[in-house]
């Protein structure tokens, strides 16, 4: 074939649409696994955050509710031998707090002692936090989890310990861990709604404060999270 700009044009052009259809077969052949993957790590969370496991407990059943375009499950989890309530693992986003790139979705696992919910272990499902700053929420007794895993959840306060909260911010990185404690509350929430003891009643709902101790999120335009080398922003 004559060397010539056409042919290479024509060239370039094919190679370009082999690469495409190549891309797109591999991603077809990969969605379902990734999709697989993710239900796998969730369901394997709904255990790992009451502290057992799939062999000694199971799911009872999973309870939703929609909040806007959010979606908050909250698992009942038995144990297999007698039936009895290990806790619940509850699946929430941080609805009104967003983190540094995108919300963060948690599960939560609270157990009942003495009629009292107990945050017994938190888990990241999903961040886009950065390296270093804020994805350390995934670390192993993070500051976060440490703050407040073992206590409560009537007690606490979902909002930074800087800003009054029952939160140990991660250092240099005040708006994850905003989203991670407003993740938490709405974990709560959910909670309180699958038991029961949540009022929604109109009533209840038009006497709701609507305002939260935590800043909003216009707070995020002014103070962006710290990057490598950066002035943190705690």
């Amino acid at each position: 074939m004559k060397s010539s700009l056409k042919n290479m044009v024509l060239v370039l052009f094919t190679i370009t649409a082999i690469a495409a259809l190549l891309v797109g077969l591999v991603n077809d052949m990969t969605k379902e696994a990734i999709a697989q993957s993710r239900l796998d790590a969730k369901n394997a969370a709904k255990f790992s955050v009451l502290s057992t496991t799939a062999t000694e407990a199971s799911v009872a059943r999973d309870t939703t509710r929609t909040i806007g375009d959010f979606a908050v499950t909250v698992s009942t989890v038995v144990r297999n031998d007698d039936g009895s309530t290990v806790g619940y693992a509850v699946e929430a986003p941080s609805i009104t707090k967003s983190g540094y790139a995108d919300r963060i979705i948690l599960m939560v696992g609270f157990i009942e002692k003495e009629g009292e919910a107990i945050i017994n272990n938190i888990e990241v499902l999903s961040q886009k936090e950065t390296p270093g700053l804020g994805a350390n929420m995934t670390k192993e007794g993070n500051s976060l989890i440490s703050s407040v895993a073992g206590k409560q959840a009537k007690i606490l306060k979902f909002s930074v310990a800087k800003e009054g909260g029952s939160f140990d911010a991660l250092t240099g990185s005040t708006i994850s861990s905003r989203a991670y404690a407003n993740a938490v509350e709405t974990a709560y929430a959910g909670y309180l709604w699958a038991t029961g003891r949540l009022d929604m009643s109109s009533e209840a709902v038009a006497a709701a404060p609507t305002g939260a101790s935590m800043p909003t999120d216009e707070s995020n335009e002014w103070e962006p999270e710290a990057q490598e080398g950066d002035m943190t922003n705690e």
